[in-house]
Order: structure tokens, then sequence, then C-alpha cells
């Protein structure tokens, strides 16, 4: 008996050195950390896509923190937008993507067009980070309220004017928001204007100088301005309170992002139809598409070997086609292929904003679209789009008219370096 309970716990004891030598083995991947800024949605979404890259790569290991946590170590992924990317930009603080992913083999595509997002870029297209949060803004609208009011909604309003004639039924049904706009100066400003090829910043020598005070631009404001008095359109300051009051059925249409889709499908208890962003068909130099922005993913630098590899591993499993079918969907950003490139064919077609999307985008199109249009560092700058935000703020509050805020806002551009 007394052989028989000592082989049993030989056999136990042979277990469990073996589960403990498996958990060290596991534990003797290389760690490196990624941070992140996302909403909680975005962030269960990277969450899941990190756990399952855990849950079977062998040799390596992501952290997800939070970007401003304490952290026991510096990150060597972080997905950066705005101000934080500014900064990063500026110092050089960061290690080409294209070259990460070179020295393990993998060689990302060239940016052509608007989809390349200027600031994570070189002027030769190649990939200073990837670029896994793209969107364009899109026109959301209430179908029940169309139905309401006459509309079609199988029909968007297409051009500026046709929408004025939607709004105008809406506000005398007695819609108190007939329409809103999130992220105003990057609807109003960037994209009004690529989508009439036209751009917003011109090169004097080598710097970038802000244009955004042509005739184009200040009939758009001046435009928008009245539909402010008229109470067509209503500009909310809070960043997301414009997708809050559309999604609770408070304003009918709204100018917001393509990756609004998921939160607008969950929260909305109405039918929601997506049309492009509207153009003006009397506007000399054609229709074109719409820019692309978001956050993207940066590598720090002055890291290791072995922390670069990690870095490439994961962005080599991120571009699996299944892992960018499930992050376009839980996320609503525009999925890109295995070479980092914005995979137009890859979208869902129970995607509608981002079908809406590709085709805004040109990309679809061999011949991409204008790099002079695409390729404008200096608005994605916070410093730069707080200037733009104020001035138009300025005319919503009818203190300033279109031309002299636009102007100014090109004059305090002009002092940022």
């Amino acid at each position: 008996m007394f052989g028989s309970t000592l082989r049993r716990f030989m056999a136990a004891l042979g277990v469990a050195m073996a589960l403990t030598a498996g958990a060290h083995a596991a534990d003797k991947r290389h760690v490196i950390v990624m941070t992140h800024a996302f909403d909680t949605a975005r962030e269960a979404r990277l969450t899941e896509l990190v756990d399952h890259f855990n849950g079977t790569d062998k040799r390596y290991r992501i952290e997800l923190q939070r970007a401003g946590e304490a952290q026991a170590s510096a990150p060597t992924l972080m997905v950066l937008e705005g101000a934080a990317e500014d900064a990063v930009r500026q110092r050089r603080d960061f290690k080409p993507m294209y070259s990460v992913m070179a020295q393990s083999g993998v060689h990302l595509g060239r940016a052509r067009g608007r989809a390349g997002i200027g600031m994570t870029v070189d002027r030769a297209g190649r990939r200073l980070a990837l670029p896994i949060g793209m969107h364009t803004p899109v026109l959301y609208y209430n179908e029940q309220a169309f139905r309401a009011v006459g509309l079609d909604p199988n029909a968007p309003p297409r051009t500026w004017h046709s929408l004025q004639d939607a709004l105008g039924k809406l506000f005398d049904a007695g819609y108190a928001c007939p329409y809103t706009v999130a992220r105003p100066s990057w609807v109003m400003l960037d994209n009004v204007s690529a989508r009439q090829n036209e751009a917003v910043t011109r090169r004097k020598g080598r710097a970038e100088e802000l244009s955004v005070n042509g005739m184009l631009q200040i009939r758009h404001v001046a435009l928008m301005a009245s539909w402010v008095r008229a109470r067509y359109l209503h500009v909310f300051h809070s960043h997301t309170e414009a997708e809050q009051r559309f999604a609770r059925g408070e304003c009918a249409i709204i100018a917001g992002s393509s990756a609004d889709w998921p939160s607008f499908r969950q929260d909305a208890a109405f039918q929601i139809g997506v049309g492009e962003l509207p153009y003006y068909d009397d506007q000399p130099g054609g229709i074109g598409g719409t820019l692309a922005d978001g956050p993207s993913l940066w590598a720090a630098a002055g890291k290791s070997r072995n922390d670069y590899r990690a870095a490439a591993s994961f962005v080599r499993f991120m571009l699996r086609p299944e892992n960018q079918l499930a992050w376009q969907r839980g996320t609503g950003y525009l999925p890109l292929d295995t070479k980092g490139m914005v995979a137009g064919e890859a979208v869902a077609n129970d995607e509608p904003s981002l079908l809406v999307a590709r085709k805004q985008l040109h990309l679809d199109d061999a011949k991409g679209a204008k790099a002079s249009v695409s390729l404008a560092e200096l608005p994605r700058r916070a410093e730069v789009r707080s200037m733009l935000d104020e001035e138009l703020a300025a005319v919503w509050a009818d203190t300033k008219p279109a031309k002299q805020a636009l102007d100014t806002a090109v004059v305090r551009a002009g002092a940022v370096r």
C-alpha cells in the first residue's frame, strides 16, 4: 500500500512539475508593453486581439496598458492620436514601422493618395506608423424621421443644396435639431475642401502653410452659419455630444465618422441610413473624395532587437485577414491588408458606413487621389486643430463673419512651428 501511495504521489508530483515547467516556459516569453487611449468599447476589442495573440504566440507576449498609467517599463508599441502623436513625431522618438517590419522580413506597402494619412508616412510613402484606426466622415440619418417628412430613406441628400431642402422639411415638421456635425473643423474645412479637390495647405519653400480661407471654405462656413441662425444646424462643444444626441434620436442627421457605425447600431432605437458627405455640384474642380484620419500604431525608439521582433510579430498577427475582419466589425475602422494598406475589397458587405467610406476614399480607383490634397500635416496638428475649432466657434456665436474667422485661423497657424 505504501508503494502504491508513493507511486501516486510521485505521479502527481510529476504532473505538478510539468505544469510548473510549462508555466515557467510561458513566463520566459519576451514581453513588451503596448499603450493606448481608446474608449471603453474599442479597448475591449483591442484587449480581445491582444489576448488572442498572447494565447497563440509562443515567443512573445504583449502587455496592454492605458496611456498615462503607472508603468513598470516604457512601451514598445503605442497607439497614438492628436497631441500625443504630435509629441512623438516632433521628438523623433519613434522607429519607423516600415523599418521594424523589414527587419523581420515583412515589407509594408507604400501609401498613395488620401488613404496615406500624411503624418504616418514619409515623403516616399513609407509607413512611419500603422494606421490601425482609419475613418472618414459620412452622413448618417434617421430613416424614421425621413419617412415622417416625406423624404426617401433610400435616397440621402447628395449635395449641400439638397441637404438644405431636407433640413427645411425636418425643421418645419417640428424637429428641433435637424442636423449636427461631429468634429466640425475636420468635416467643414478639411473634408469639404477635399470633396471639391481643393487642398487646405500650400507649400511655401520647405514650409507648409494653412490655406483654409479660399472662396470654397468661406462659402461653406458662411452657409453653415446661416443654418445655425435658422436652427437647422446645431454645433455642440463637448467631444461626443453630437454623436450621443443623434443616437438618442434628438438630431435627425449627423455628419460623423465612418467609425461611429458600431456604437450607433448598438445605441440607436431606429434604423440608420448612411450616405456620402455632400458636395457642391456648381463648384469648379469636380467632385473628389474625402480624407482618412485616426489613431495609428507607432513603435518607440531605442528598443532592443527582441522588442522590435515582438512588435513585428504582433503587427503580422493583427494584419491577418480574419483579425482585420473582426477589427472592422468591432471598431468601425477600415481594414488593412497584410502589407498595411487599406483593403477596400476586405470591407464586409454588412458594414454600410465602411462601404460608403471605401467609395469616398476612392479605394477602388487604381489611380488614387491627388497627393496635394491628401498629404497635409499641418491641420492634423492638435494645436492647429484647436485654432480652427475656436475660430469656427466664433462664427457660430455670430461674433465673427466667416472670412474674418478663416483669415484669423490662417494667421494664427502661421505662428506654429
